[in-house]
Protein backbone atom coordinates (compact mmCIF):
# COMPACT_ATOMS: atom_id res chain seq x y z
CA UNK A 1 0.00 0.00 0.00
CA UNK A 2 1.58 3.07 -0.88
CA UNK A 3 1.46 6.56 0.42
CA UNK A 4 -1.39 7.77 -1.35
CA UNK A 5 -3.81 4.85 -0.35
CA UNK A 6 -2.75 5.11 3.76
CA UNK A 7 -3.24 8.77 3.74
CA UNK A 8 -6.96 8.43 1.74
CA UNK A 9 -7.99 5.52 3.94
CA UNK A 10 -7.02 7.94 7.44
CA UNK A 11 -9.24 10.67 5.62
CA UNK A 12 -11.96 8.02 5.32
CA UNK A 13 -11.67 7.16 9.04
CA UNK A 14 -11.52 10.34 10.30
CA UNK A 15 -14.38 11.42 8.33
CA UNK A 16 -16.56 8.28 9.56
CA UNK A 17 -15.58 9.29 13.36
CA UNK A 18 -16.76 12.95 12.89
CA UNK A 19 -19.98 12.23 11.24
CA UNK A 20 -20.85 9.70 13.53
CA UNK A 21 -22.12 12.11 16.10
CA UNK A 22 -23.46 14.77 13.22
CA UNK A 23 -25.63 11.40 12.38
CA UNK A 24 -26.47 10.79 16.21
CA UNK A 25 -27.37 14.69 15.97
CA UNK A 26 -29.46 14.26 12.99
CA UNK A 27 -31.60 11.45 15.20
CA UNK A 28 -32.35 13.83 17.68
CA UNK A 29 -33.85 15.94 14.97
CA UNK A 30 -35.65 13.25 14.11
CA UNK A 31 -37.02 13.05 17.92
CA UNK A 32 -37.87 16.91 17.63
CA UNK A 33 -39.77 16.39 14.31
CA UNK A 34 -41.96 13.59 15.88
CA UNK A 35 -42.22 15.52 18.81
CA UNK A 36 -43.60 18.09 16.49
CA UNK A 37 -46.18 16.34 14.97
CA UNK A 38 -47.53 14.48 17.77
CA UNK A 39 -47.74 18.16 19.24
CA UNK A 40 -49.24 19.22 16.13
CA UNK A 41 -52.40 16.76 16.05
CA UNK A 42 -53.13 17.14 19.63
CA UNK A 43 -53.37 20.94 19.04
CA UNK A 44 -55.91 20.38 15.95
CA UNK A 45 -57.88 17.84 18.10
CA UNK A 46 -57.80 21.11 21.19
CA UNK A 47 -58.81 23.38 18.44
CA UNK A 48 -61.83 21.56 16.56
CA UNK A 49 -63.39 20.92 20.06
CA UNK A 50 -63.33 24.34 20.40
CA UNK A 51 -64.48 25.02 16.63
CA UNK A 52 -67.87 22.90 17.82
CA UNK A 53 -68.33 24.83 20.92
CA UNK A 54 -67.66 28.09 19.42
CA UNK A 55 -70.15 27.06 16.40
CA UNK A 56 -73.03 26.11 19.03
CA UNK A 57 -72.41 29.39 20.97
CA UNK A 58 -72.11 31.96 18.20
CA UNK A 59 -75.82 30.71 17.07
CA UNK A 60 -77.34 30.55 20.40
CA UNK A 61 -76.20 34.65 20.77
CA UNK A 62 -77.27 35.36 16.97
CA UNK A 63 -80.69 33.11 18.16
CA UNK A 64 -80.65 35.94 20.75
CA UNK A 65 -80.86 38.64 18.46
CA UNK A 66 -83.13 37.49 16.47
CA UNK A 67 -80.45 37.06 13.54
CA UNK A 68 -80.08 34.48 10.79
CA UNK A 69 -77.83 31.21 11.82
CA UNK A 70 -75.37 29.69 9.94
CA UNK A 71 -73.53 26.03 10.99
CA UNK A 72 -70.23 25.21 9.55
CA UNK A 73 -68.68 22.08 9.14
CA UNK A 74 -65.00 20.71 8.81
CA UNK A 75 -65.41 17.07 6.57
CA UNK A 76 -61.91 16.14 5.60
CA UNK A 77 -58.56 16.71 7.38
CA UNK A 78 -55.72 15.91 5.35
CA UNK A 79 -52.28 15.69 7.28
CA UNK A 80 -49.28 15.84 4.92
CA UNK A 81 -45.45 15.57 5.87
CA UNK A 82 -42.12 15.30 4.29
CA UNK A 83 -38.49 14.95 5.47
CA UNK A 84 -34.99 15.15 3.92
CA UNK A 85 -31.98 14.64 5.14
CA UNK A 86 -28.00 15.65 3.91
CA UNK A 87 -24.67 14.46 4.86
CA UNK A 88 -21.26 16.01 3.61
CA UNK A 89 -17.59 16.93 4.30
CA UNK A 90 -16.14 20.50 3.66
CA UNK A 91 -11.90 20.24 3.61
CA UNK A 92 -9.04 22.70 3.72
CA UNK A 93 -6.13 20.56 3.00
CA UNK A 94 -2.84 22.91 3.47
CA UNK A 95 0.59 21.10 2.36
CA UNK A 96 4.13 22.41 2.28
CA UNK A 97 4.85 20.44 -0.96
CA UNK A 98 2.02 20.19 -3.02
CA UNK A 99 3.65 19.14 -5.97
CA UNK A 100 4.00 15.66 -4.77
CA UNK A 101 1.24 13.02 -4.33
CA UNK A 102 2.74 11.74 -1.37
CA UNK A 103 3.96 15.28 0.08
CA UNK A 104 0.51 16.86 -0.38
CA UNK A 105 -1.24 14.06 2.16
CA UNK A 106 2.36 14.33 4.27
CA UNK A 107 1.69 13.94 7.59
CA UNK A 108 3.23 17.21 8.69
CA UNK A 109 -0.01 19.18 6.76
CA UNK A 110 -2.54 18.61 9.72
CA UNK A 111 0.01 21.75 11.18
CA UNK A 112 -0.65 23.80 8.55
CA UNK A 113 -4.15 24.29 8.64
CA UNK A 114 -5.50 21.13 7.41
CA UNK A 115 -8.86 20.33 8.43
CA UNK A 116 -11.83 18.00 7.86
CA UNK A 117 -15.09 19.41 8.64
CA UNK A 118 -18.40 17.18 8.35
CA UNK A 119 -21.81 18.01 8.30
CA UNK A 120 -25.24 16.45 8.39
CA UNK A 121 -28.85 17.90 8.05
CA UNK A 122 -32.22 16.70 8.75
CA UNK A 123 -35.59 18.98 7.96
CA UNK A 124 -39.30 17.77 8.78
CA UNK A 125 -42.13 19.46 7.85
CA UNK A 126 -46.12 18.59 8.15
CA UNK A 127 -49.07 20.16 8.15
CA UNK A 128 -52.73 19.62 7.45
CA UNK A 129 -54.90 20.73 4.90
CA UNK A 130 -58.75 20.45 5.89
CA UNK A 131 -61.85 21.94 4.31
CA UNK A 132 -64.51 24.38 5.99
CA UNK A 133 -67.93 24.04 4.79
CA UNK A 134 -71.40 25.69 4.80
CA UNK A 135 -74.61 23.94 5.97
CA UNK A 136 -76.47 26.43 4.48
CA UNK A 137 -78.41 23.87 2.07
CA UNK A 138 -81.99 21.96 1.66
CA UNK A 139 -80.78 18.37 2.90
CA UNK A 140 -79.44 20.17 6.42
CA UNK A 141 -82.28 22.77 7.24
CA UNK A 142 -84.85 20.58 6.35
CA UNK A 143 -83.57 18.13 9.40
CA UNK A 144 -83.23 21.35 11.08
CA UNK A 145 -86.39 22.67 10.98
CA UNK A 146 -88.21 19.64 11.53
CA UNK A 147 -89.81 18.17 14.96
CA UNK A 148 -87.52 15.86 16.78
CA UNK A 149 -89.05 12.50 17.00
CA UNK A 150 -89.76 10.11 19.72
CA UNK A 151 -87.07 7.76 18.36
CA UNK A 152 -84.58 10.89 19.09
CA UNK A 153 -85.28 11.57 22.72
CA UNK A 154 -84.65 8.04 22.92
CA UNK A 155 -81.54 7.91 21.49
CA UNK A 156 -80.60 11.02 23.64
CA UNK A 157 -81.48 9.57 26.96
CA UNK A 158 -78.91 6.98 26.39
CA UNK A 159 -76.26 9.31 26.75
CA UNK A 160 -76.35 9.95 30.57
CA UNK A 161 -75.06 13.12 29.87
CA UNK A 162 -77.57 14.68 32.72
CA UNK A 163 -80.67 14.37 34.23
CA UNK A 164 -83.84 14.16 32.60
CA UNK A 165 -84.98 17.92 33.47
CA UNK A 166 -81.91 18.89 31.19
CA UNK A 167 -83.40 17.63 28.25
CA UNK A 168 -87.09 17.84 27.93
CA UNK A 169 -86.88 21.30 29.11
CA UNK A 170 -84.40 21.71 25.62
CA UNK A 171 -86.52 19.52 23.44
CA UNK A 172 -90.40 20.12 24.61
CA UNK A 173 -92.08 22.48 22.75
CA UNK A 174 -95.23 22.23 25.15
CA UNK A 175 -97.63 20.17 26.80
CA UNK A 176 -101.41 19.90 26.27
CA UNK A 177 -104.58 18.31 27.69
CA UNK A 178 -107.29 17.61 25.10
CA UNK A 179 -110.97 16.22 25.04
CA UNK A 180 -112.59 13.79 23.43
CA UNK A 181 -113.12 16.37 20.60
CA UNK A 182 -109.40 16.96 20.33
CA UNK A 183 -110.05 20.57 21.84
CA UNK A 184 -107.29 21.78 23.97
CA UNK A 185 -108.17 22.20 27.59
CA UNK A 186 -105.13 23.08 29.00
CA UNK A 187 -101.76 23.98 27.84
CA UNK A 188 -98.49 24.78 29.00
CA UNK A 189 -96.05 26.57 26.87
CA UNK A 190 -92.31 26.60 27.28
CA UNK A 191 -91.58 29.87 26.66
CA UNK A 192 -89.16 31.21 29.35
CA UNK A 193 -90.17 34.73 28.49
CA UNK A 194 -93.42 33.99 29.51
CA UNK A 195 -95.36 34.85 33.09
CA UNK A 196 -96.79 31.30 33.23
CA UNK A 197 -93.22 29.72 32.70
CA UNK A 198 -92.95 28.23 36.29
CA UNK A 199 -96.17 26.58 35.42
CA UNK A 200 -94.50 24.84 32.50
CA UNK A 201 -91.97 23.51 34.90
CA UNK A 202 -94.11 22.61 37.70
CA UNK A 203 -95.84 20.55 34.95
CA UNK A 204 -92.34 19.50 33.65
CA UNK A 205 -91.37 18.36 36.76
CA UNK A 206 -94.62 16.25 37.63
CA UNK A 207 -94.52 14.55 34.09
CA UNK A 208 -91.05 13.64 34.93
CA UNK A 209 -91.75 12.17 38.97
CA UNK A 210 -93.95 10.07 37.63
CA UNK A 211 -92.03 8.69 35.45
CA UNK A 212 -92.07 10.46 32.13
CA UNK A 213 -90.07 7.99 29.44
CA UNK A 214 -89.42 6.66 26.13
CA UNK A 215 -90.42 3.26 25.24
CA UNK A 216 -90.44 1.07 21.94
CA UNK A 217 -93.21 -1.04 21.32
CA UNK A 218 -93.74 -3.44 18.69
CA UNK A 219 -96.42 -1.97 16.22
CA UNK A 220 -98.66 -4.89 14.14
CA UNK A 221 -99.87 -4.13 10.79
CA UNK A 222 -101.40 -7.16 9.32
CA UNK A 223 -101.07 -7.74 5.69
CA UNK A 224 -103.36 -10.10 4.59
CA UNK A 225 -107.18 -11.98 5.50
CA UNK A 226 -107.68 -14.80 7.96
CA UNK A 227 -107.40 -18.44 6.03
CA UNK A 228 -106.64 -21.85 7.02
CA UNK A 229 -103.19 -24.00 6.90
CA UNK A 230 -104.72 -25.82 4.35
CA UNK A 231 -105.36 -22.79 1.98
CA UNK A 232 -101.51 -21.78 2.77
CA UNK A 233 -100.04 -25.16 1.73
CA UNK A 234 -102.39 -25.26 -1.15
CA UNK A 235 -101.36 -21.63 -2.37
CA UNK A 236 -97.78 -21.26 -1.96
CA UNK A 237 -96.84 -19.18 -4.65
CA UNK A 238 -99.42 -16.65 -3.81
CA UNK A 239 -98.35 -16.36 -0.14
CA UNK A 240 -94.58 -16.65 -1.22
CA UNK A 241 -93.82 -13.04 -1.26
CA UNK A 242 -94.78 -12.64 2.61
CA UNK A 243 -92.67 -15.08 3.21
CA UNK A 244 -89.74 -12.50 1.25
CA UNK A 245 -90.60 -9.43 3.44
CA UNK A 246 -88.73 -8.38 6.99
CA UNK A 247 -90.25 -8.53 10.34
CA UNK A 248 -93.15 -10.37 8.73
CA UNK A 249 -94.75 -14.16 10.13
CA UNK A 250 -97.76 -16.00 9.86
CA UNK A 251 -99.86 -15.72 13.20
CA UNK A 252 -103.39 -17.10 14.55
CA UNK A 253 -105.48 -14.91 13.53
CA UNK A 254 -107.49 -12.67 16.49
CA UNK A 255 -111.13 -13.09 16.52
CA UNK A 256 -113.68 -15.28 16.89
CA UNK A 257 -114.19 -17.87 13.86
CA UNK A 258 -115.38 -22.24 13.67
CA UNK A 259 -112.01 -22.90 12.40
CA UNK A 260 -108.21 -21.95 13.41
CA UNK A 261 -107.34 -18.91 11.43
CA UNK A 262 -104.19 -17.43 10.44
CA UNK A 263 -102.64 -13.91 8.71
CA UNK A 264 -99.78 -12.71 7.91
CA UNK A 265 -98.78 -9.68 9.82
CA UNK A 266 -95.55 -7.20 10.21
CA UNK A 267 -93.92 -5.84 13.86
CA UNK A 268 -92.77 -2.94 13.34
CA UNK A 269 -91.10 -1.16 16.09
CA UNK A 270 -92.29 2.12 17.26
CA UNK A 271 -90.97 4.39 19.97
CA UNK A 272 -93.43 6.11 22.07
CA UNK A 273 -93.57 8.54 25.03
CA UNK A 274 -95.45 7.78 28.31
CA UNK A 275 -95.58 7.83 31.73
CA UNK A 276 -95.11 4.97 34.40
CA UNK A 277 -98.10 4.10 36.25
CA UNK A 278 -97.07 5.06 39.80
CA UNK A 279 -98.38 6.18 43.28
CA UNK A 280 -96.80 9.45 43.36
CA UNK A 281 -98.99 10.76 40.80
CA UNK A 282 -102.49 8.93 41.14
CA UNK A 283 -104.13 11.90 40.16
CA UNK A 284 -102.50 11.89 36.64
CA UNK A 285 -103.30 8.14 36.20
CA UNK A 286 -107.10 9.17 37.13
CA UNK A 287 -107.14 12.06 34.32
CA UNK A 288 -105.81 10.78 31.65
CA UNK A 289 -106.37 7.74 29.19
CA UNK A 290 -104.56 4.51 29.50
CA UNK A 291 -102.45 5.26 26.20
CA UNK A 292 -100.96 8.02 27.91
CA UNK A 293 -98.75 4.95 30.35
CA UNK A 294 -96.26 2.74 29.62
CA UNK A 295 -98.08 -0.69 29.81
CA UNK A 296 -96.51 -4.12 27.85
CA UNK A 297 -99.82 -5.39 28.29
CA UNK A 298 -101.74 -3.51 25.82
CA UNK A 299 -103.65 -5.64 23.17
CA UNK A 300 -102.15 -5.35 19.61
CA UNK A 301 -105.63 -3.42 18.47
CA UNK A 302 -104.72 -0.53 21.01
CA UNK A 303 -100.89 -0.04 19.83
CA UNK A 304 -101.17 2.12 16.46
CA UNK A 305 -102.93 4.30 19.34
CA UNK A 306 -100.06 4.78 22.11
CA UNK A 307 -98.27 7.85 21.10
CA UNK A 308 -97.76 10.56 22.80
CA UNK A 309 -96.36 13.43 20.80
CA UNK A 310 -98.08 12.28 17.45
CA UNK A 311 -100.73 15.20 17.40
CA UNK A 312 -101.71 13.54 13.84
CA UNK A 313 -103.08 10.51 15.56
CA UNK A 314 -104.07 10.97 19.42
CA UNK A 315 -105.35 8.13 21.23
CA UNK A 316 -109.31 8.38 21.71
CA UNK A 317 -110.68 9.21 25.04
CA UNK A 318 -113.11 7.73 27.19
CA UNK A 319 -114.58 7.72 30.99
CA UNK A 320 -114.53 11.58 30.92
CA UNK A 321 -110.54 10.58 30.92
CA UNK A 322 -108.51 13.03 28.78
CA UNK A 323 -105.74 12.53 26.51
CA UNK A 324 -102.14 14.12 27.34
CA UNK A 325 -99.65 15.55 24.04
CA UNK A 326 -96.74 16.30 24.46
CA UNK A 327 -95.05 18.47 21.20
CA UNK A 328 -91.44 18.08 20.35
CA UNK A 329 -89.25 21.02 19.90
CA UNK A 330 -87.58 21.16 16.02
CA UNK A 331 -83.71 21.82 16.62
CA UNK A 332 -84.19 25.37 15.08
CA UNK A 333 -86.58 26.10 17.90
CA UNK A 334 -84.09 24.51 20.95
CA UNK A 335 -81.63 27.12 19.69
CA UNK A 336 -84.16 29.94 19.77
CA UNK A 337 -85.20 28.78 23.18
CA UNK A 338 -81.68 28.75 24.59
CA UNK A 339 -81.54 32.42 22.66
CA UNK A 340 -83.99 33.56 24.73
CA UNK A 341 -82.38 32.19 28.00
CA UNK A 342 -79.07 33.93 27.17
CA UNK A 343 -81.15 37.27 26.43
CA UNK A 344 -82.94 37.24 29.45
CA UNK A 345 -79.48 36.74 31.59
CA UNK A 346 -77.97 39.38 29.22
CA UNK A 347 -80.29 42.36 29.87
CA UNK A 348 -79.92 45.27 32.36
CA UNK A 349 -81.85 43.86 34.88
CA UNK A 350 -80.71 39.87 34.27
CA UNK A 351 -83.09 36.59 35.06
CA UNK A 352 -81.35 33.78 35.30
CA UNK A 353 -83.97 30.75 34.27
CA UNK A 354 -82.88 27.99 36.53
CA UNK A 355 -83.91 24.26 36.61
CA UNK A 356 -83.91 21.35 39.11
CA UNK A 357 -82.46 18.31 39.40
CA UNK A 358 -84.66 15.41 38.63
CA UNK A 359 -82.58 12.53 40.08
CA UNK A 360 -83.39 13.84 43.39
CA UNK A 361 -86.97 13.78 43.42
CA UNK A 362 -87.46 10.20 44.43
CA UNK A 363 -85.14 11.28 47.63
CA UNK A 364 -87.01 14.67 47.98
CA UNK A 365 -90.43 14.89 46.57
CA UNK A 366 -91.48 18.61 48.02
CA UNK A 367 -88.71 19.88 44.98
CA UNK A 368 -91.80 18.93 42.62
CA UNK A 369 -93.45 21.65 43.70
CA UNK A 370 -91.47 24.07 45.49
CA UNK A 371 -90.43 26.02 42.41
CA UNK A 372 -88.91 29.02 45.02
CA UNK A 373 -86.09 26.58 46.44
CA UNK A 374 -83.61 28.08 44.82
CA UNK A 375 -81.15 25.25 47.14
CA UNK A 376 -82.29 22.71 44.40
CA UNK A 377 -82.01 24.83 41.36
CA UNK A 378 -79.12 25.93 39.13
CA UNK A 379 -78.97 27.94 36.34
CA UNK A 380 -79.61 25.85 33.26
CA UNK A 381 -77.48 27.86 30.41
CA UNK A 382 -75.11 30.68 31.29
CA UNK A 383 -73.50 33.39 28.71
CA UNK A 384 -71.39 36.07 29.63
CA UNK A 385 -70.70 39.18 28.22
CA UNK A 386 -67.71 40.85 27.86
CA UNK A 387 -66.24 38.94 30.81
CA UNK A 388 -62.59 37.82 30.81
CA UNK A 389 -62.27 36.76 34.68
CA UNK A 390 -62.81 32.72 34.37
CA UNK A 391 -61.39 30.11 31.72
CA UNK A 392 -64.25 29.83 29.24
CA UNK A 393 -65.23 26.60 27.60
CA UNK A 394 -66.07 29.01 24.87
CA UNK A 395 -65.16 32.47 24.02
CA UNK A 396 -65.95 34.15 20.47
CA UNK A 397 -65.87 37.43 19.63
CA UNK A 398 -69.32 38.89 17.54
CA UNK A 399 -70.44 42.29 16.40
CA UNK A 400 -68.17 44.05 18.64
CA UNK A 401 -68.69 42.12 21.66
CA UNK A 402 -67.37 38.89 23.87
CA UNK A 403 -69.65 36.24 24.78
CA UNK A 404 -68.62 33.11 26.55
CA UNK A 405 -69.58 30.49 28.44
CA UNK A 406 -68.10 29.91 31.95
CA UNK A 407 -65.85 26.18 32.66
CA UNK A 408 -67.50 26.39 36.21
CA UNK A 409 -70.48 23.39 37.74
CA UNK A 410 -72.23 25.62 39.41
CA UNK A 411 -74.71 25.35 36.05
CA UNK A 412 -76.29 23.04 33.61
CA UNK A 413 -74.09 24.71 30.42
CA UNK A 414 -71.53 21.42 29.98
CA UNK A 415 -74.78 18.86 29.87
CA UNK A 416 -76.46 21.41 27.57
CA UNK A 417 -73.33 21.41 25.43
CA UNK A 418 -73.74 17.88 25.01
CA UNK A 419 -76.80 17.70 24.52
CA UNK A 420 -76.73 20.99 21.54
CA UNK A 421 -73.47 18.75 19.91
CA UNK A 422 -75.75 15.35 19.94
CA UNK A 423 -79.09 16.81 18.46
CA UNK A 424 -76.97 18.98 15.94
CA UNK A 425 -75.06 15.46 14.48
CA UNK A 426 -78.17 13.96 13.89
CA UNK A 427 -79.16 16.78 11.48
CA UNK A 428 -76.76 16.25 9.43
CA UNK A 429 -78.70 13.95 6.99
CA UNK A 430 -77.16 12.29 4.31
CA UNK A 431 -76.01 15.40 1.57
CA UNK A 432 -76.22 18.12 4.12
CA UNK A 433 -72.19 18.11 4.28
CA UNK A 434 -71.58 19.36 0.64
CA UNK A 435 -68.48 19.57 -1.27
CA UNK A 436 -68.75 22.76 -2.09
CA UNK A 437 -69.29 25.71 -1.06
CA UNK A 438 -65.87 24.94 1.05
CA UNK A 439 -62.97 26.89 1.93
CA UNK A 440 -59.46 25.29 1.85
CA UNK A 441 -57.45 26.18 4.48
CA UNK A 442 -53.62 25.37 4.67
CA UNK A 443 -51.91 25.32 8.09
CA UNK A 444 -47.97 23.96 8.08
CA UNK A 445 -45.87 23.66 10.84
Amino acid sequence: MNSFQRNLRSIKAACFVLLLPALLTGCGVTGTGSVSFQAMTNSYREVLEGYANDNILINVIRASEQLPMSFLDMPNVIGTGSVSAAIGIGTNIMSTNPASVSGFFSSSAATTGTYYAPNASFAVNNGFNFTQSSLDNQSFMQSFLSDLKPEDIHNLTNNNAGPKSVLYSLVIENVQIRDDSGNVVQSWNNDPTSPQYAEFQRTLYRLINSGLKTEVVNQREVLSGPMTLDFVSQNMDKVAPFYGMPNVMLVPAEGKYKTRMYEFVRQTPKTRMCLMKNHKEENLQKQFTDSAFCNPHYTNADRPHNVIGDLSNPAATHDGRHTLVIKLRSPRNIYSFLGAVASLQLQPNPKVIKIKNSDNFAANPAMVQDLNDDDSSVPLFVVLKNNHSARPISMINYRGETYSIPADRANRSREVLVLLSEILTMSKVPGSIPPSPAVLINCTA
